[in-house]
């Protein structure tokens, strides 16, 4: 029993550390920038390279400390980490464009709503597209599926087996997520949960699936890109976004409450239907894996 306890209180630390990891190189990428600002009190001249620069910066230094703290430090195989060829990434990249675009046209051709086109001009557009591509597409997709999806994933399935590993930090992605939020209520922090977890195992199957990070990424940016990248917007008060889709309705089921159309009941139901997905290829290979033995 001691050594079980020991062993999963090393397994927690890891997994805190996998998210300071994530944590520091978010700050570190941005920090040239906040120094540039506090020191001149002015924008940067190329303000279209920031969102660039800052992908870069962050997918340098994570990759980085992951590859120090846990192939240096923890002795693990970089191929533990599923960054490697994935299987299936055809179906997965039509998965990631369908996710995101049937979501979008239940709310639009489904329910009640105002459809609206901003009065922005081409230069904020074009940097509107820039800092959804780089910063909600890449730099999240990437670095949260490194770290959730292959650090930590890894972590569990070494300590406990393949279900841990699948939901354990399927529950902790949904968690994190309730920082985002401003002052939740119960209802606001049930269907968060609910829908964290729900994506955060739809992902986990995707890499179980493919054995790759990388098509959970694609799905994870794609989904990003377009339903919070600040391309369209759909929610009950949308923000600035170029293209906005103002919902009428009040019922939290629809509006996802106060983490938005992420968390509402169309959107889970696209992601189990990934899950589902995932279930069915996994049992067909393991099926054709038995027959081939035989």
């Amino acid at each position: 029993m001691k050594n079980f306890d020991k062993y999963c209180i090393k397994t927690i630390l890891h997994v805190i550390a996998g998210i300071c990891i994530l944590v520091i190189s978010a700050l570190l990428s941005s920090l040239p920038f906040d120094m540039f600002y506090t020191i001149t009190k002015k924008e940067l001249p190329f303000l279209p390279l920031v969102p660039v620069i800052k992908f870069v910066l962050n997918a340098a230094v994570l990759f980085l400390l992951i590859y120090l703290y846990a192939v240096k430090l923890l002795k693990m195989q970089w191929n533990d980490f599923r960054v490697c060829r994935p299987k299936n990434f055809t179906l997965w990249i039509l998965c990631a464009v369908m996710l995101p675009f049937a979501v979008s046209a239940f709310f639009i051709l489904l329910t009640p709503g105002q459809f609206a086109v901003s009065g922005l001009d081409s230069r904020l557009i074009a940097l509107r597209v820039i800092n959804a591509v780089f910063a909600s597409c890449l730099t999240a997709g990437i670095t949260e599926e490194l770290i959730f999806r292959g650090f930590i994933m890894r972590l569990f399935e070494a300590r406990w087996n393949r279900s841990a590993a699948v939901i354990a930090p399927s529950v902790l992605f949904g968690l994190l997520h309730i920082f985002n939020m401003d002052s939740p209520g119960f209802v606001d922090i049930f269907m968060l949960l609910l829908a964290g977890t729900g994506v955060g195992i739809m992902f986990s199957m995707i890499a179980c699936q493919s054995g790759s990070i990388w098509p959970g990424a694609a799905v994870h940016g794609i989904w990003n890109l377009t339903i919070i990248g600040g391309i369209l917007e759909i929610s009950v008060k949308p923000g600035n976004s170029v293209f906005t889709y103002t919902l009428e309705s009040k019922s939290v089921l629809l509006t996802g409450g106060g983490f938005g159309i992420e968390a509402s009941v169309p959107s889970v139901i696209g992601y189990f239907i990934i899950i589902l997905v995932c279930v069915i290829l996994i049992k067909r290979t393991a099926s054709r894996n038995i027959i081939e033995v035989h």
